[in-house]
């Protein structure tokens, strides 16, 4: 009978698991409770369990000291950890020192159930099973490279993350990146059916048949990104040759999963991009890509590149209009708004064969102005608790010329005060902005992050517009920067390296002179001495 320790400083949370954990499996024994690292520590020279699920954030001795500890004196303990913050920095740490898997508070029953099977399982087999021990420590990598995956789609990876790649043997050996969203057509499920299954099981198949399709080509990995959405990234060799095999084989996803059951997805395909940042460029893309299945349908890949708004040359009567509407919501004319919305509104109706091209037309502008908004970082201003798949079913649901004039009149209203805001806010050019507050904030534990919510900037973007601007990367600048500022104050002060070190943001003196002599070919005292008596 296996047992286990718990530690918490909780007390109600600790006879909470005590409970859950005996409702479960009645084959684990708790023989412990333990409030701290240090109480914990005791009880296991004590009882020596053979597993421990502890909490990350304790007084006195948190849980990544106490892995620490247990893993030199006792390496075999299997051992679990909890967080109550979504931080997944302690994750890592966590598994660094040995952890062989993590829970998230509120713990959800299924996922401890789990979590209990799978250590028993190991303990059970850990004299002989090498094979099983090693598929379940796939498990937990895998999951632990979804979620840098994810970031990295999603423009927030730090180099951190990226490291934790390699060392799960993930590597990306081809320079370019295109990202394909996958979503599920619910009209080829029926409502009823929908909603009697748990949806996240549609996104696990889907997820299933992507990464079969993407994986037997060797090109890339597919995560489930929510109940609603699956994504692909691929790997490519050359982003100028890569759209029309990406298209090949989300059209292969999409096939396969409608020949294998009876439902239907969407795909949007963003256009590859070279480097990490373009991932989150090119996954931004499919998104926008994706809300085209409300215009053409479902059951369809939809690139980015066909997205844009075409303008015939003359032959469509909306066009003008389309275009003297853009003028004023660009050159923030409020007072134009209204009435070239109805001009818009009115060509359209007066020119179109069916209703559905007016709806088609008017989706297709507010996608366009979506853009805008998501590259000018007003998103969440503009549409505030809606998202853009909701505006386009409210905008097709209206059955009168007056009605969608007057919708589509407010939308780009409120869009053209948002733009207008943000552009008093970060006026001037933002990379000059960044690196004036780099040169403020040097001491400081900037990030790339940081420096691009200060010039409001999305981080992937910033990224690539900072390297095109100064053709440096926003460390090798911050370097500079530091590096400057350090010289400076080894030259004009006689202060010791450890305080210039700190003055100057670096995180240790080992780290200062390694940086330092990287860059001026000497170590600071020798830069020091050699200026000076020279």
């Amino acid at each position: 009978m296996p047992n286990i320790l718990i530690v918490d400083d909780e007390s109600i949370y600790r006879r909470g698991l005590r409970k859950l954990i005996g409702e479960l499996d009645d084959e684990w024994q708790v023989v412990g409770e333990a409030k701290d690292g240090y109480d914990a520590f005791s009880q296991l020279e004590k009882l020596k369990p053979d597993a421990m699920l502890t909490d990350i954030r304790m007084p006195r001795m948190d849980g990544i000291q106490l892995q620490q500890l247990a893993r030199k004196r006792f390496p075999e303990i299997e051992c679990v950890v909890i967080s109550g913050y979504d931080d997944f920095s302690y994750v890592q740490q966590s598994m660094r020192q040995g952890a062989r898997d993590y829970m998230m508070k509120p713990i959800e029953k299924e996922e401890l159930a789990k979590v209990l099977a799978m250590m028993k399982e190991r303990l059970k087999e850990r004299s002989g099973a090498q094979l099983k021990r090693s598929r379940e420590a796939n498990e937990i990598t895998q999951h632990a490279a979804e979620h840098v995956l994810k970031e990295l789609m999603r423009g927030t990876a730090s180099g951190n993350d990226i490291r934790l790649l390699e060392t799960m043997n993930i590597a990306f050996s081809h320079p370019a990146f295109v990202c394909m969203v996958v979503k599920l057509d619910k009209s080829s499920v029926g409502s009823e059916r929908y909603q009697q299954a748990d949806p996240f099981l549609f996104q696990l198949y889907i997820k299933q048949v992507a990464q079969e399709v993407v994986g037997r080509k060797g090109m890339g990995y597919a995560v489930v990104m929510s109940e609603t959405e699956v994504a692909a990234l691929l790997n490519v060799p050359d982003a100028d040759g890569a759209m029309q095999e990406a298209l090949e084989l989300a059209d292969s996803v999409r096939r396969g999963i409608s020949s294998l059951s009876r439902i239907t997805v969407s795909i949007g395909v963003g256009r590859p991009k070279k480097g990490y940042p373009g991932i989150a460029q090119s996954y931004g893309e499919a998104e926008v890509a994706l809300l085209y299945r409300l215009i053409q349908g479902g059951d369809r890949v939809l690139p980015y590149p066909e997205t844009g708004h075409r303008s015939g040359s003359g032959a469509d009567a909306a066009d003008q209009a389309w275009q003297q509407l853009e003028s004023a919501v660009s050159e923030g004319r409020r007072v134009l708004i209204a009435d070239l919305a109805k001009a818009y509104v009115e060509q359209l109706c007066r020119h179109a064969d069916t209703p559905e091209t007016v709806y088609q037309r008017i989706c297709k502008l507010l996608i366009h102005y979506y853009e805008w908004a998501s590259q000018a970082g007003v998103t969440a201003e503009w549409l505030g608790a809606k998202d853009m798949k909701s505006v386009l079913q409210h905008v097709c649901s209206l059955s009168s010329r007056e009605e969608l004039e007057e919708t589509l009149g407010k939308l780009l209203l409120s869009l053209t005060d948002c733009l207008t805001e943000r552009s008093v806010k970060g006026s001037a050019d933002p990379i000059r902005r960044a690196e004036r507050y780099m040169e403020q904030r040097y001491a400081e534990a900037l990030s790339l992050k940081d420096v691009a919510e200060h010039v409001y900037l999305n981080a992937a973007y910033f990224s690539a517009l900072f390297k095109q601007k100064t053709g440096k990367s926003f460390v090798e600048r911050l370097t500079e920067i530091r590096i400057a500022e350090a010289k400076r104050l080894l030259l004009g002060t006689d202060q010791k390296l450890a305080v210039i070190s700190e003055a100057t943001g670096f995180s240790s003196i080992r780290h200062f002179n390694r940086v330092f002599k990287a860059a001026a070919g000497m170590s600071p005292t020798e830069f020091r001495e050699k200026r000076r008596n020279g």
